[in-house]
């Protein structure tokens, strides 16, 4: 009788659904843009450059919507820098195709962290842009469910992306830096992530609560079949 009552409530535990919990292996970073798009494995939903814009925009200390996604900076401003550069200058020489690109500027001070922030209008799975000037000791942090996060690109004058985890996804990131830099980006990849829905999310219920109720139909026949035999 005892084995005949282990597999049913077996097959009954075996079919709940499963807890989220599971070992999260880092983001993936890509140095190209073809290496980005091939290793994404969904839709680049959006590309960012700034070419629209016809005059500087600022977004010291304020936010500047630049379609989907939105930039702002924190802390002590750059009279040059942190603003959509429309006739480009500065770091042109590294690479100069003159068209407008964003022109971040980051320090660390006794009187205050300058920090720039990208705020995406639908959370995303993938980000990736082509930078100008990039310093070493530039970080991007962000936050997924699975804690906060630092990715450090390092010196590059070109393409940088990262790809998260499945089932991770960000609203924002943030760059940062211990000394003074400045640097352009341009080129912005985004890939939105995909959060399932709670409807979406009981779409496999019907299946776990047949084979659960099917375990206890079946303990309840091996009951039923023990009584007529005693």
């Amino acid at each position: 009788m005892l084995k005949g009552f282990l597999l049913p409530l077996v097959i009954a535990i075996a079919s709940l659904p499963l807890g989220a919990n599971h070992s999260l292996a880092g983001p993936v970073t890509v140095t190209s843009s073809i290496d980005f798009t091939h290793t994404l494995g969904q839709a680049i939903n959006h590309r960012v450059d700034f070419n629209e814009f016809t005059a500087d925009a600022l977004f010291q200390n304020a936010a500047l919507d630049v379609g989907p996604l939105s930039l702002s900076s924190s802390g002590p401003a750059h009279i040059g820098l942190n603003k959509i550069e429309v006739t480009p200058v500065l770091l042109e020489f590294i690479t100069p195709n003159l068209t407008p690109y964003a022109a971040l500027y980051l320090k660390a001070s006794g009187t205050g962290n300058t920090t720039v922030t990208l705020t995406f209008d639908q959370p995303i799975y993938g980000f990736g842009a082509t930078y100008r000037g990039l310093k070493r000791d530039t970080v991007i942090n962000y936050t997924t469910a699975s804690g906060d996060h630092t990715i450090v690109p390092g010196i590059t004058n070109r393409f940088f992306g990262f790809i998260l985890d499945a089932g991770e996804f960000i609203s924002s990131l943030t760059y940062a830096a211990p000394l003074e830099n400045g640097f352009g980006i341009d080129n912005i990849f985004l890939s939105n992530a995909i959060i399932a829905s709670a409807s979406a999310a009981q779409v496999d219920e019907p299946g776990s609560f047949f084979l659960t109720l099917m375990a206890f139909l079946g303990l309840a026949w091996l009951l039923r079949q023990n009584r007529s035999q005693s």
